[in-house]
């Protein structure tokens, strides 16, 4: 914002007041720390939230990620934005189940979230709904669950994969030896 000429920064209190302001009883918007807000908002709303802060300055999109809460049964997608002219980062945190885990592609508001997308629909199993490219990117000739839900079974993909038996025995059973490092005698 310019007043008198001058550049007006915003604080988290602002940011998070205009937040509340414009999406209301919809989001929990939460100061984590200086220079950090969190908003907690349904599946419906994220985009509106994203093209709102966008429009208010935040223009760089820094991260989109994915937590499994396998135990709740959700996917947890946070949009990381950031604002140059605020000295702000904004953390958009959306809840999607596992089990229909579709959300709507974010690359028309942010073309940066075009490869994140992509990573997360091979490591977890999200749909992007609109996404024009969500085929094979990290792995190749990838088959089965993908591997960074909670329940993927590394153990027995190792196992499977790579013709091991026992894989404790094998991989993870060693004679320990006594530390040999500077200054001992041995």
């Amino acid at each position: 914002m310019l007043k008198n000429g001058v550049l007006k920064m915003k604080n988290e209190e602002q940011i998070k007041k205009d937040i509340e302001t414009t999406f209301g009883e919809l989001v929990k918007v939460h100061i984590k720390r200086r220079h950090r807000i969190k908003v907690d908002a349904p599946k419906n709303m994220t985009l509106p939230i994203l093209a709102y802060l966008k429009q208010r300055g935040f223009h760089q999109f820094t991260l989109l990620t994915c937590v499994d809460w396998i135990k709740k049964g959700m996917f947890e997608l946070v949009y990381n934005l950031y604002s140059l002219d605020y000295n702000v980062h904004v953390l958009v945190s959306t809840h999607i189940n596992r089990e229909n885990e579709s959300m709507p592609t974010a690359i028309n508001i942010y073309e940066m979230a075009f490869d994140y997308e992509r990573e997360i629909h091979e490591m977890f199993g999200v749909e992007f709904e609109g996404h024009p490219r969500l085929g094979e990117f990290l792995l190749e000739d990838w088959k089965g669950m993908p591997p960074m839900r909670k329940d993927f079974d590394t153990r027995a993909y190792v196992e499977e994969k790579f013709n091991v038996k026992d894989l404790t025995k094998e991989l993870f059973t060693r004679k320990e030896q006594p530390y040999r490092g500077p200054g001992s005698n041995g």
